[in-house]
């Protein structure tokens, strides 16, 4: 069901603050929002994005648990918890959120990636190597991204 007024307006106006890069002023705009509507996934979703951007890491998680639930086929919502728990709790956390996404998403390349950099980080290069090779056989773009990684130094330095 759509925002109706004024929920609409609070929405639009925390937007237009996060596309600004003011995340706080967004985050106080959906307190405006009834406390009924503030569940609805557009104002979950970017939740999640301020969160991010405050690093507010175990809010992140929550809300991008709670929206993995409610879209069950988006992948996004997986990944966006799997990053969160990495700040928060620990990449084994991390790691272990996005095994299960695998499992149901086995061929995207982002859920590929961050194994990828996630087996980096904890110094098993073999099995980084081969969820990188699974993600740019996808989407070869992603190499790109690799270049620039920090979570994929020691994979670079290896070679």
């Amino acid at each position: 069901m759509p925002l109706e007024a004024p929920d609409q307006k609070f929405f639009e106006e925390a937007c237009g603050y996060s596309e600004l890069g003011m995340f706080l002023e967004a985050n106080d705009a959906l307190e405006n929002v009834d406390p009924f509507n503030r569940a609805a996934p557009e104002i979950l979703a970017l939740r999640v994005e301020i969160y991010r951007h405050l690093e507010k890491w175990e809010l992140m998680a929550e809300i991008a648990r709670r929206l993995a639930e409610f879209q069950p086929n988006e992948v996004h919502w997986r990944v966006s918890c799997a990053y969160a728990m990495r700040r928060f709790q620990s990449i084994e956390a991390a790691r272990e959120i996005l095994l299960v996404a695998k499992s149901q998403f086995p061929r995207e390349a982002i859920v590929n990636y961050n194994l990828g950099c996630y087996a980096s980080v904890m110094g098993n290069l073999p099995l980084a190597k081969e969820y990188l090779r699974k993600c740019f056989e996808v989407d070869p773009d992603w190499r790109l991204q690799a270049l620039d990684d920090e979570d994929l130094k020691p994979l670079w330095n290896s070679l």
